[in-house]
């Protein structure tokens, strides 16, 4: 039996569907940093927990392809069905037990770290989520203590001169549920273990802590850190109101990562002033209060600064209407699996949103195929067409899908124009106020400096 840490053809077939579906699963991957990994050394990835099954594999689909990367994660993630089980251990992944799992499981972690020292030893990689659990909310929660002990454990079985490193990773998703949106991977400069033991021999606990400072920090400035219980939702929604002011303001370039750029310096703002400006910071609540009520009450979901014009909201539909009839062949073609795929967390009764997407993905990559040999075979049946257009027809399920979903995306910011056009007409006085109400908390933001690193 190969070893975990060992490429068979099985894990190489494997993994490569399941990076290739993972990339499609995003509308875009930016990757930053690569050139921090080590080459050709033992690597713990330490990157932040948002989203269950899909942190792991953004870590997978790092390259090099052959790099074999095993995974600590929770062991209540092996009560779930057999066969999302089966695909768990499948992609390298090691049961960690907690305190909540039972003080009596505890003892089973002792396995399950010595196989991961195994894996480091042989210039494998690990992927260790530091703050041990999950959560939907964008900050980085406080770490646990396993991964430092398994790279201290490591370090001192290996050789002089060669050292264990953590590689800090932010993960930034645009959406925590729904597919097509962006996924950013900002990849942190290497900690070395090995600077760390002389001190640690002196005193584990003492350098163990500071370790887990050093690795909390770079996290922190690595991804997007609300740091805030009580004003969570306020944060969440400055960031979201004020993201292309502050673009503008940093004179950055309107893309994918600068936009995440501004988010990371408007929660660094916003974490300063909850700390030094309270009476601002509650200003802030308030307003954004006023601006979420007044948005759900008139039905909108953004408000752009200027109302569209009668012919610009014409044309809008008009597209709309191009677009749509466009899309309704992959519509067709891809509606079953679709739909099939999103009511598996209903029939899985999961309730934790941050475990959806995995689900989808996971339903996906085996439904979508299925059901396109099934159609085409059909097809081929019906139209009595030649075997060999089953080669053509399956990819062309795919593409036509996929052709479908970007007009979709496109269709949606015009129904919102449209929609603005008539809300801007029946309730002229509220949108007026909730503008002036958005430009009052960006005016805030914006006359409001830190430092960034």
């Amino acid at each position: 039996m190969s070893k975990i840490f060992e490429n068979t053809l099985s894990y190489i077939i494997g993994k490569t569907y399941v990076v290739w579906s993972f990339n499609q699963y995003y509308d875009k991957i930016i990757v930053r940093g690569q050139k921090n990994i080590p080459e050709n050394e033992p690597v713990i990835f330490a990157p932040n927990h948002l989203n269950a099954l899909m942190d792991a594999l953004a870590i997978l689909s790092l390259p090099p392809f052959r790099q074999v990367k095993v995974y600590l994660s929770r062991a209540d993630v092996f009560n779930l069905p057999k066969p999302l089980v089966k695909f768990i251990r499948f992609t390298k992944i090691l049961p960690a037990f907690r305190i909540r799992d039972g003080y009596e499981n505890l003892v089973k972690n002792k396995t399950s770290f010595d196989t991961a020292d195994d894996v480091l030893l042989h210039n494998a990689a690990i992927c260790i989520m530091p703050e041990g659990d999950q959560g939907t909310e964008r900050k980085i929660r406080p770490l646990v203590k396993g991964i430092f002990r398994i790279a201290f454990s490591a370090q001192q079985k290996l050789p002089e001169g060669k050292s264990i490193s953590i590689i800090p990773v932010g993960i930034d998703l645009g959406d925590f549920i729904k597919f097509g949106k962006h996924l950013i991977i900002n990849i942190g400069n290497p900690i070395s273990i090995s600077s760390y033991m002389e001190s640690y021999c002196e005193n584990q606990a003492v350098t163990t802590n500071k370790l887990k400072e050093k690795l909390q920090s770079d996290l922190e400035n690595l991804t997007l850190h609300l740091n805030s219980e009580k004003y969570y939702e306020c944060f969440i929604t400055v960031v979201d109101l004020v993201n292309k002011d502050i673009l503008v303001k940093l004179h950055l370039e309107n893309n994918t990562f600068n936009l995440f750029l501004a988010r990371q310096y408007t929660a660094k703002i916003l974490n300063h002033l909850e700390k030094t400006e309270s009476d601002t910071i509650e200003y802030l609540d308030k307003a954004c209060k006023m601006y979420k009520s007044g948005m759900q009450k008139i039905k909108l979901k953004t408000l752009n600064k200027k109302t569209p014009s009668f012919f610009d909201t014409l044309v809008a539909g008009f597209k709309g209407i191009v677009l749509t009839l466009l899309a309704l062949p992959g519509i067709a073609l891809n509606i079953i699996p679709f739909m099939l795929a999103s009511v598996f967390p209903t029939i899985m009764k999961i309730k934790f949103k941050g475990f959806y997407s995995s689900v989808y993905y996971v339903a996906g990559i085996v439904l979508f195929p299925l059901f396109y040999i099934f159609q085409t075979c059909l097809l081929i049946s019906i139209f009595s067409l030649p075997w060999w257009s089953f080669f053509i027809l399956i990819p062309g399920h795919y593409y036509t899908g996929k052709f479908s979903f970007l007009l979709i995306k496109e269709i949606e910011p015009l129904l919102n124009h449209i929609r603005l056009f008539w809300v801007s007409k029946a309730h002229f006085e509220e949108v007026n106020k909730l503008r002036n109400l958005k430009q009052q908390i960006s005016e805030i933001l914006l006359n409001k400096t830190i430092q960034t690193n």
